[in-house]
């Protein structure tokens, strides 16, 4: 669950980074910032398209990571601390 939650907010981030540098990029006029091996005027939709496909994974990977530790850290401390007692009827 916590690497889905860490995969949307990566993917809303994502879109967000996409649009901004996008508009940032494409300020940029043509021709003006070219160096001999790379043209700077598709910076912009490789920098989209990598945003939203790289933002997603890092927040799932992260997500998992997080929901794992926190998992072994609580399962550690609980019987220490007291953890969560429960009466039924």
């Amino acid at each position: 669950m916590s690497g889905l939650i860490g995969a949307i907010i990566g993917l809303i981030i994502g879109i967000f980074y996409a649009i901004l540098f996008g508009a940032i990029f494409s300020a940029i006029p043509p021709g003006t910032v070219t160096t001999e091996v790379f043209d700077f005027g598709w910076f912009s939709t490789i920098f989209g398209v990598a945003a939203i496909i790289i933002m997603p994974t890092t927040g799932f990977v992260a997500g998992l990571i997080q929901g794992a530790l926190v998992a072994v850290l609580y399962n550690f401390f609980a019987p220490r601390i007291g953890g969560i007692k429960l009466r039924f009827k």
